[in-house]
């Protein structure tokens, strides 16, 4: 997915990748029955190794989630031992923690177990805010790291305005917006203008 972004920074950048620490299970996906939860767990199909996410979504209306203090604390020990880290990207749920990660950083909140100074810059791609109310204390306070936000107009997981309201969270954020859904565009054109973004920190 970001094969192209990658050799253009190959010169002044070292990539760090990061796996998200939570398992999707088929009963976790949204819109599944009981029944069907059920018929999973017996299967012995109750695990796609595969497949992780930051966190796992209990309840749509009202959001309620779970599993993000196992990644809060396993972002804070990737900070620890393979840090310190200039800046970070992320798309979709990954953009949701990149925006989430800038702001603990920024405002040394306790929620994170890490000394790890505040990021640089953040790149959040298809990025939407938490709702659920256990949360939203985190958006707060205005998020002053430079960050660029990229949304797809045609994006239909991830609306515009989704990604719009999370971009609001910072104090001068900069974006770039294409014609095209959920993904990171690989334009020239879009690899150029997150290169000189990143560059401006290197």
């Amino acid at each position: 997915m970001l094969r192209n972004h990658i050799a253009a920074l190959d010169d002044c950048v070292e990539f760090v990748f990061v796996t998200a620490p939570n398992i999707i299970r088929p009963y976790d996906i949204d819109g599944m029955d009981n029944m069907a939860r059920i018929a999973a767990v017996r299967s012995g199909k109750a695990v796609v190794r595969d497949t992780r996410c930051w966190y796992h979504l209990k309840s749509a209306k009202p959001e309620i989630v779970f599993g993000l203090e196992n990644s809060f604390d396993f972002l804070s020990a990737v900070l620890e031992k393979q840090g310190p880290f200039d800046g970070v990207f992320g798309f979709s749920q990954g953009g949701l923690m990149a925006a989430l990660l800038s702001s603990l950083l920024e405002h040394k909140s306790p929620v994170l177990n890490s000394s790890h100074p505040a990021l640089k810059f953040a790149i959040i791609s298809s990025g939407f805010m938490l709702q659920d109310a256990k949360w939203i204390h985190l958006y707060e306070s205005p998020i002053s790291t430079p960050s660029l936000h990229i949304f797809g107009v045609l994006d239909g997981m991830i609306t515009l305005n989704r990604s719009m309201e999370l971009k609001n969270c910072f104090v001068r954020p900069e974006e770039l917006c294409f014609v095209g859904a959920h993904f990171v565009p690989k334009t020239d054109e879009a690899v150029k203008r997150i290169s000189d973004f990143v560059r401006q920190f290197a």
